[in-house]
């Protein structure tokens, strides 16, 4: 430094070092001043998130109006409003003191909501937040099945079994007490042919904790029977050579199966017969055979049983 002999200027320098430091301090603050202050001031509302800590155990927070976030009206310099970020300045409420089973309207005060200095509050809405603390109730609850659709034509659902039958179930007591059972998801039956299984869950609210979240449920499916009377069927006789007479000619039949299968079902000539190739000439009792598709059965001749009558060879008259 001119003027100064060094070792003057040896003496003085750890004073000015610290000069130098408060001033750049004091500039830097005065920027700051007026970077709060000095700006455009403006009112905006911002969305503050609640955060809830310190449940008391065994207990569960029922929030009957579903808030989880205050409208809070600043006002402040623009610059600091938009560089404000409220996800990251959550109000917190502390539920250490409640006492479970109680209804509780807990007050935001202005000094539950972080700003930065020179940002004021002006108002925050709702004021205040509604909770109820419940104790944790547990109930072995059944599972109700909810299908839908329909299984592909001529078929049935026989059976849908669930396993398990019924689910462990836990929550606010409020609401287990009203709980007769849980829905499954849709289950969908739409064009089914055939037996199968399908894995589904179970309808609940967010409140509710169900082990095991999922459940099997078991279907059986089978086609639908049915029964058709085919009336006055032409009996055939095969395998008879010499005259006969069977009575009655004709039957009425009574057959059961599938249902696609018996709506299907023509019995063509010959369908019904008698096989008469072991009987001896005359008069025999003797049930009609009936040529049937697969799945088909007979249940039912009217008459139950003929009379086939095979014709001895005439004796040839004197020469």
């Amino acid at each position: 430094m001119l003027g100064l002999p060094r070792g003057l200027q040896r003496l003085t320098a750890p004073f000015r070092r610290r000069l130098g430091a408060k001033v750049v301090a004091a500039a830097c603050a005065f920027v700051l001043w007026l970077f709060v202050n000095a700006g455009e001031r403006e009112t905006q509302v911002l969305p503050f998130p609640i955060e809830l800590r310190n449940l008391p155990e065994r207990s569960v927070l029922i929030n009957p109006d579903g808030v989880d976030t205050v409208a809070v009206r600043l006002n402040g310099p623009a610059p600091l409003l938009a560089s404000l970020d409220t996800r990251r300045s959550p109000i917190v409420l502390d539920l250490s003191h409640l006492e479970v089973d109680t209804d509780l309207r807990i007050k935001i005060r202005d000094e539950m909501v972080r700003v930065p200095r020179g940002v004021r509050i002006l108002d925050i809405e709702p004021a205040r937040i509604p909770v109820r603390l419940e104790r944790v109730k547990r109930a072995s609850v059944p599972v109700t099945l909810v299908p839908a659709g329909e299984p592909r034509e001529g078929y049935k659902v026989e059976t849908m079994k669930i396993s398990p039958e019924k689910v462990q179930v836990s929550g606010p007591s409020s609401i287990l007490d009203r709980l007769s059972s849980l829905e499954t998801e849709t289950i969908d039956l739409t064009d089914l042919a055939t037996s199968t299984q399908k894995t589904v869950g179970l309808m609940r609210t967010d409140q509710l904790s169900v082990k095991p979240e999922m459940v099997t449920v078991h279907i059986t499916v089978a086609p639908i029977v049915t029964t058709r009377e085919f009336k006055r069927l032409l009996v055939e006789v095969r395998n008879v050579d010499r005259p006969f007479q069977l009575r009655p000619p004709r039957v009425n039949l009574t057959v059961r199966g599938p249902q696609r299968a018996v709506q299907g079902l023509t019995l063509e000539e010959g369908a019904v017969y008698v096989d008469g190739g072991s009987y001896e000439p005359g008069e025999h009792i003797v049930e009609a055979e009936v040529v049937l598709p697969s799945g088909v059965e007979l249940i039912k001749r009217d008459p139950p049983v003929i009379r086939l009558e095979i014709l001895a060879p005439k004796i040839g008259a004197r020469k």
